[in-house]
C-alpha cells in the first residue's frame, strides 16, 4: 500500500534544500507570509490605493467651499444656592465637569436656535435658506404656518452647523458657525454667543425674583411654626411641673431641678457609705482581740500617760523587790498603785469601745437616711423622664425651627440686598471674525484621508482573499495548509519553454529542481523506491509532467525507470513522449499482449508504457488480478516503476492504485486556488487507508511567491554557472 515505508525525513528536508533560513526577524506572526500576500497582490492593492485618491480629489474639487467662523467666551463655574450662606460657591469638581457639561448642552439646544432665529428674524423671509444653500419649503407643515414651518427648519440647520468645544482643563468655550457664506458665519456665530450671554442672564434674574418670593412666603411659614412650638413647650413644662436650672460654668445649656438634688444626694449616700464602712470597721476590730492593739486606743493621750505610768510604777517596784518582801509595806504600795492604774486602763479602753460603737450607729443611720432619700429622688426622676420625653421632642422640634427661621431669615436679608444686581458667570472673550478662507474642502486632509482609506480596502480585501483562498503557493502552504510533508518544488516555466527541452540540460532550474525531489525520494525508504505513484486532486496541476520530471532525473542518475501511464481516462504521457498511445496498459491488462510488446524505449534507462486503447470500465481493470501481474513483472524488471494516476476527485481510479503501489506523492500546482478540492481529496485517500508520503509544489514562481530572494537564488544558480 502506498506509503508504507514513508519516513518523517520528507517533511523536514526540503528546508535545507531551498535555502530557508531565518533570514527576517520573527515578531510573533510572519512576516514573510505578509510581504508574500502584499506582493501578489500588489496590482489591486494599487489600484485602490489609486482609485481612493482619485476619489478624494473629486470630491476636494467639486466640494462646495465652507467657512467657520469661531467667536470664544468663558463659563465660570459658580452656581446660585437658594438655601446656602453664600451667593455663589465654587462647585466641587465632579460638579464643575457636570455644571459645564451642561451649558455646553444649553448652547446647542434646539432652544438656544430658535432664541438666535428670533434675535436676528431669520424666519421673515428665504434669505438664510439661499446663503445656506439649502432648498427653502414650499409647503407649510401640517398643523403648522409657514413661518413656523421655516423657523424649524432654520432652527434645525442651526443645530446641525454649530459647534461647541471646551477644551480640557479650560473654561474657554470655542463656539464656531459653519456656512457658505462667509460674513454669515461670523454673524451668526456672534448671534449665538449674545443669545446665549442673554439668556442666562434672564435666568438669573428670573431665579434671584423667585427666590426673593419663595423666601417671603417660607419665612412666614417657619415664623408661625417657631412661635406654635415654644408655646406648646412652655405649655407642657408649666402642666407637667419640669424646672430647668442652667448648668454650671460657660456651657450652654439646663438641667432638670430634680436631677441635680438627685445628683447630689447620691454623692452624698456615696460619702455616708464611705464613712459607714470604716466606722464599722474600726468597731469590728475594736471587739475582738486585744485591746491595746486597737488604733484609737494606741492613739489615745490618756492611755498612754498611764502606760507611762504603770511603767514607771513596775520598774520601782522591781527595783525594790531584792530589798523588800511582797508583804513589806512598800511592795504593798506599788502593788495598790498598779491595781488602781489598770482599773483606769480597763475603764478608759470600755470608753474608747463605746466611742467606736456610737460613731459606727451613727454613720449606718446617716447611710440609711440618705439611701431613702435617693430612693425618693430616683423614683421622681424616673417619673420626670417619662414626662421629658414628649417635653424633648418639643424642644427638637422647637430648635429645628428656630434653626429654619434663622437661616430663611439670612437668606432673605441677602438676597433682598442683592436684588436688581446683574451678575453673569458667561463673559465673551472675543467674537467671531470673518473667516479668511474656507475650512472645507483641505485637499492635504482629504488626500490623506483617502489615502488612508485606500490603505484600509486593500488591506481588507487582501485579508479576505488570503483567507478564502486556500491555494498552495510557498512550500509552508504545502505543511500548514495541506498537512502533507514537502518533497521538493517545480519550477513554472515561460511560455516558450518545453518540460522536456528543460530537462535536457542538467543545469537548467528545472533539472535543479528535479534533482532536489529525486533526493527526497530517495529518503522515503531504507530499501530503495520500487513503485511511485503521482497523482493530484484535479485535472491540469502538471502530474504527468512532474511524474516525467521524477523518471527523467532518476534515469540520470543511472537507475532503470519506467513509466506507466495508468490515467486510463485523460492519457498525456504519449503527448510528453512523443508516441502512440495505440498499445499500452489496457491491452497488457486485458491480456492481449505482454507488457514488454508494448513498451516504448524513449531513452537510455527510460521506458514508457503507455495508457493504451481507453476501456469502458477502469475500475475493473486496476482491480484485476492482472494489474497485480503486471506491477510485480515491471517491478522486478527496472528499478523503479512510476504510474501516473489519476487525479483524485470524482474517480475510485486511484484510491485503487495507491492501495496496490507502495509509495504515493501528491501534486499541487502553486497559486491555484482548489476551493478545498486538495484536502478534500487528501481526506478520502486517508480514509481509505492510504499514508500520502509528501507534497510536491508544482509551477512554482518565487517571485509572485513573494520569496523572490531566496529561492529564486536557488533555481537561477544552474543557470549562472551553466
Amino acid at each position: 500500500m502506498a506509503g508504507i515505508n514513508a519516513s518523517d525525513q520528507a517533511g523536514g528536508h526540503p528546508t535545507e534544500s531551498y535555502g530557508y533560513t531565518e533570514s527576517m526577524p520573527s515578531l510573533g506572526i510572519d512576516m514573510r507570509r505578509i510581504a508574500s500576500a502584499l506582493y501578489r497582490n500588489r496590482f489591486v492593492a494599487i489600484a485602490l490605493l489609486a482609485g481612493a485618491l482619485i476619489l478624494g480629489m473629486i470630491v476636494t474639487l467639486s466640494a462646495t467651499p465652507i467657512y467657520k467662523a469661531s467667536a470664544t467666551i468663558q463659563i465660570d463655574s459658580q452656581v446660585n444656592e437658594v438655601l446656602d450662606e453664600d451667593a455663589t460657591m465654587p462647585p466641587v469638581e465632579w460638579d464643575v465637569e457636570r455644571f459645564l457639561q451642561t451649558q455646553l448642552d444649553v448652547l446647542l439646544s434646539r432652544g438656544m436656535a430658535e432664541k438666535v432665529v428670533d434675535r436676528l428674524n431669520l424666519a421673515k423671509d428665504d434669505t438664510y435658506f439661499d446663503r445656506m444653500n439649502l432648498p427653502a419649503p414650499e409647503v407649510a407643515a401640517p398643523g403648522k404656518t409657514m413661518a413656523n414651518t421655516r423657523k424649524d427648519r432654520i432652527a434645525a440647520s442651526l443645530q446641525a452647523n454649530v459647534e461647541a468645544e471646551l477644551p480640557r482643563y479650560s473654561r474657554i468655550v470655542d463656539v464656531s458657525f459653519s456656512s457658505p457664506d462667509a460674513t454669515y458665519a461670523a454673524t451668526i456665530a456672534n448671534a449665538y454667543v449674545d443669545s446665549f450671554i442673554t439668556a442666562n442672564l434672564q435666568r438669573k434674574f428670573d431665579s434671584s425674583s423667585y427666590a426673593r418670593e419663595y423666601l417671603e412666603q417660607q419665612l412666614e411659614i417657619a415664623k408661625d411654626r417657631l412661635e406654635a412650638s415654644e408655646r406648646e413647650q412652655v405649655d407642657y413644662a408649666r402642666q407637667n411641673g419640669l424646672v430647668d436650672l442652667p448648668e454650671p460654668g460657660d456651657r450652654d445649656g439646663s438641667v432638670s431641678l430634680v436631677q441635680t438634688n438627685l445628683l447630689e444626694a447620691n454623692t452624698a449616700l456615696n460619702i455616708a457609705r464611705t464613712q459607714r464602712i470604716a466606722a464599722e470597721e474600726r468597731y469590728r476590730v475594736a471587739q475582738g482581740g486585744s485591746a491595746f492593739a486597737i488604733p484609737d486606743v494606741q492613739d489615745n493621750g490618756y492611755i498612754q500617760n498611764l502606760q507611762k505610768e504603770r511603767a514607771a510604777i513596775a520598774a520601782d517596784m522591781a527595783r525594790d523587790a531584792d530589798r523588800y518582801k511582797s508583804e513589806h509595806p512598800v511592795m504593798q504600795q506599788y502593788q495598790q498603785k498598779l491595781v488602781g492604774i489598770d482599773r483606769q486602763l480597763s475603764g478608759a479602753v470600755s470608753d474608747v469601745r463605746g466611742s467606736l460603737r456610737q460613731q459606727y450607729q451613727a454613720a449606718l443611720r446617716n447611710e440609711q437616711r440618705l439611701a431613702a432619700q435617693v430612693r425618693s429622688l430616683r423614683a421622681g426622676t424616673s417619673a420626670e423622664q417619662s414626662k421629658r420625653i414628649q417635653y424633648n421632642i418639643l424642644e427638637r422640634e422647637t430648635g429645628t425651627n428656630r434653626e429654619m427661621y434663622d437661616a430663611l431669615l439670612q437668606r432673605f436679608k441677602e438676597v433682598s440686598a442683592s436684588a436688581g444686581v446683574s451678575t453673569n458667570n458667561i463673559s465673551l472673550i472675543d467674537e467671531a471674525k470673518v473667516p479668511g478662507g474656507p475650512y472645507w474642502p483641505n485637499p492635504l486632509f482629504n488626500l490623506a484621508l483617502a489615502l488612508i482609506s485606500g490603505i484600509l480596502l486593500a488591506g481588507i480585501y487582501i485579508i479576505l482573499r488570503e483567507f478564502i483562498d486556500d491555494a498552495a503557493r510557498t512550500p509552508e502552504d504545502v505543511t500548514d495548509r495541506l498537512r502533507l510533508p514537502f518533497l521538493g518544488t517545480v519550477p513554472k516555466l515561460d511560455s516558450d519553454e518545453d518540460i522536456v527541452s528543460e530537462l535536457e540540460e542538467p543545469k537548467s532550474g528545472a533539472s535543479e529542481s528535479f534533482a532536489a525531489l529525486r533526493t527526497s525520494l530517495a529518503l522515503l525508504s531504507t530499501e530503495g523506491l520500487s513503485t511511485l505513484l503521482v497523482t493530484s486532486s484535479q485535472q491540469s496541476e502538471g502530474k504527468s509532467l512532474v511524474a516525467y520530471g521524477i523518471a527523467r532525473s532518476m534515469a540520470r542518475a543511472g537507475k532503470s525507470v519506467l513509466v506507466v501511464d495508468s490515467d486510463l481516462r485523460r492519457p498525456s504521457q504519449h503527448q510528453i513522449f512523443r508516441t502512440s498511445r495505440e498499445m499500452g496498459l489496457t491491452n497488457v491488462l486485458t491480456r492481449q499482449n505482454s507488457w514488454q510488446e508494448v513498451i516504448y524505449h524513449a531513452q537510455d534507462n527510460l521506458d514508457l508504457i503507455p495508457s493504451g486503447p481507453l476501456p469502458p470500465s477502469v475500475p475493473e481493470l486496476l482491480s484485476s488480478a492482472s494489474f497485480e501481474e503486471f506491477r510485480d513483472a515491471v517491478t522486478a524488471a527496472y528499478d523503479v516503476v512510476i504510474f501516473d494516476g489519476p487525479p483524485v476527485l470524482g474517480l475510485a481510479d486511484t484510491v485503487l492504485l495507491a492501495q496496490r503501489l507502495e509509495h504515493l506523492v501528491f501534486v499541487t500546482e502553486a497559486g491555484r486556488a482548489t476551493h478545498g478540492r486538495a484536502n478534500t481529496a487528501i481526506r478520502r485517500l486517508r480514509d481509505n487507508g492510504i499514508q500520502i508520503d509528501g507534497a510536491v509544489l508544482n509551477k512554482f514562481d518565487p517571485k509572485n511567491s513573494g520569496y523572490g530572494y531566496e529561492y529564486g537564488y536557488y533555481y537561477s544558480y544552474g543557470r549562472e554557472n551553466a
